[in-house]
């Protein structure tokens, strides 16, 4: 068993048996370390670091269907964004207490580094069983930031706050209801029009971030998501009350 997976925009995945080689960098070592650490933790349903040889990093394979575009409408339900908030507040909580700055990351680190954030903790980086969330995959991203960073994102993709349609994703008019109930489930007392003022933060940043990367790697195509990003950020900003 060995072929390529699909969905990646900034790697090269490879699943062989029960095992997914991908291409390493220098933040490579850091990002096994906190996996690692998060299966020392107890959690579970993330991949667990095996090696590195060469160019290319070894980790578990991580059971479950991964969502692609167009998204199918089981992860618009409710429970699923739910459950989704629950597993990144485990993965936060795992993370406190060895989130340095200091270390090598791909992302940088954002301040207050009150956890170990995904960066982007989204249902393309999910792992469901019958519409359940049972993993969470690609953590080349990962970084020290506020836990708001990754809540502000997950509510950009889940909520979904958009002006790309999905076929089958609730409204605005769900907006401030599905943001609640992903602070509840969550844990948080974070209030709706501050997770939107981040949002809005986050999306900036990750057209930055897409466009360097295009230049980086020769991907032309995140420019594309660079822009979308940039439209959202503005659209935010244009409808909702922000003050």
């Amino acid at each position: 068993m060995d072929w390529e997976l699909g969905g990646g925009n900034m790697n090269s995945v490879r699943r062989i048996g029960n095992t997914v080689t991908r291409l390493a960098g220098p933040w490579t070592p850091t990002v096994h370390r906190y996996l690692t650490q998060l299966w020392d933790a107890g959690v579970t349903g993330v991949p667990r670091p095996l090696s590195i040889e060469g160019d290319r990093e070894v980790l578990t394979f991580v059971e479950g269907e991964v969502p692609e575009y167009p998204l199918p409408d089981w992860v618009w339900a409710d429970s699923a964004l739910g459950e989704a908030a629950t597993r990144l507040r485990a993965l936060h909580d795992a993370s406190t207490g060895s989130n340095s700055a200091s270390a090598v990351w791909q992302s940088a680190a954002h301040a207050p580094f009150e956890v170990i954030c995904h960066n982007d903790f989204a249902p393309h980086n999910l792992a469901f069983r019958d519409g359940h969330v049972v993993g969470v995959i690609d953590f080349d991203l990962c970084s020290p930031g506020p836990r708001v960073w990754d809540l502000a994102y997950l509510a950009t993709r889940m909520v979904p706050l958009t002006t790309e349609p999905h076929e089958g994703a609730p409204g605005e008019d769900q907006w401030e209801r599905r943001i609640q109930l992903m602070l509840d489930r969550y844990g948080s007392d974070l209030r709706v029009e501050e997770v939107i003022l981040v949002a809005v933060e986050r999306l900036r940043d990750l057209a930055t971030f897409s466009r360097s990367k295009a230049l980086e790697i020769g991907k032309a195509e995140l420019n594309d998501h660079a822009a979308l990003y940039d439209r959202d950020a503005t659209y935010l900003e244009q409808t909702v009350p922000l003050g």
